[in-house]
Parts: C-alpha cells; sequence; structure tokens
C-alpha cells in the first residue's frame, strides 16, 4: 500500500488525533488533534440538549425521554459528526489522498456511519483498535503490524 498523501485517523469517543507518513523512513508525524470534552465528564454532569426528563402525571416519577440511548452516546455521535465534518472539509481540500481509521468497534461504526460517500472512497482501511491511549512511536509500531 502507498503510503503517499495519506491520513491515519487514532479516535475514541473524546479525541481524535490525525497523523500522516513523513521523511523517507515514513515516520508518523502528527498534523491536528480534534477534542471533545464533554465526552470525558462523568454522565450525571451533561445535558444533551433534548427534552430532558419528563414527570409523570399518574406519579412522583420521571424518566429519560430515549433510554435506549445514553448522553454519553448522544456525545460519541456528535463527535463522530464532528471528525466525519472535519474530514469532508479537508478531503475538500484535498489534503489528503487515503484514509486509514483506528479506532474501538462502536467509535469506528460511529464514524462510518457519518462519513459522506466520496470520503468513504478514500478509506483505505479500518482498524478495530482503540490505539488513542498510546503515544505516536507505539501508534507507529502498531501501525506497520497492520499495513
Amino acid at each position: 500500500m502507498s503510503t503517499e498523501n495519506t491520513w491515519i485517523i487514532v479516535a475514541d469517543a473524546a479525541r481524535a488525533r490525525i497523523f500522516t507518513f513523513a521523511g523517507a523512513n515514513k515516520e508518523l508525524k502528527h498534523l491536528h488533534t480534534l477534542t471533545h470534552p464533554e465526552s470525558q465528564a462523568h454522565e450525571g454532569d451533561l445535558r444533551t440538549g433534548g427534552k430532558g426528563e419528563t414527570i409523570e402525571s399518574s406519579g412522583a416519577s420521571s424518566r429519560q425521554p430515549d433510554p435506549q440511548v445514553s448522553t454519553m452516546e448522544k456525545h460519541a455521535e456528535r463527535f463522530a459528526k464532528e471528525i466525519s465534518d472535519f474530514l469532508h472539509k479537508a478531503r475538500d481540500q484535498e489534503k489528503f489522498g487515503k484514509l486509514i481509521i483506528a479506532a474501538a468497534p462502536q467509535e469506528l461504526g460511529r464514524l462510518r456511519d457519518n462519513l459522506d460517500t466520496p470520503t468513504q472512497k478514500l478509506l483505505e482501511k479500518t482498524i478495530d483498535k482503540n490505539w488513542a491511549q498510546h503515544d505516536t512511536g507505539k501508534i507507529e509500531e502498531l501501525l506497520k503490524n497492520q499495513i
């Protein structure tokens, strides 16, 4: 696989780091970091901007309007959309020609679901591993075993 003009996205629900290959040795070079602090907060401290709790008229109970989707999941979905929008703009500006994404399976699914079709076509490889906690050297080592 040619690594020329390839971006590597290493992401979790709270941070996405964007790298490219640089130099004669094709070492990873950090380009950009996107963060979503709300994804790191305690779920009880977050609001999603939705309708909030509903008080039942038949008693003193309350419920979330959509119990199937937690606040943390909503924030993770928003962040996946932010990453996808960033990639869409960068693709429009021809900043990359190929894309590799490494993320935990659930995050990887969110990212794939949010990528527009032209950006999806540039997706060379996906790696369903959470490498977000690793430093650049370790990511480079892990990546060399995958491509």
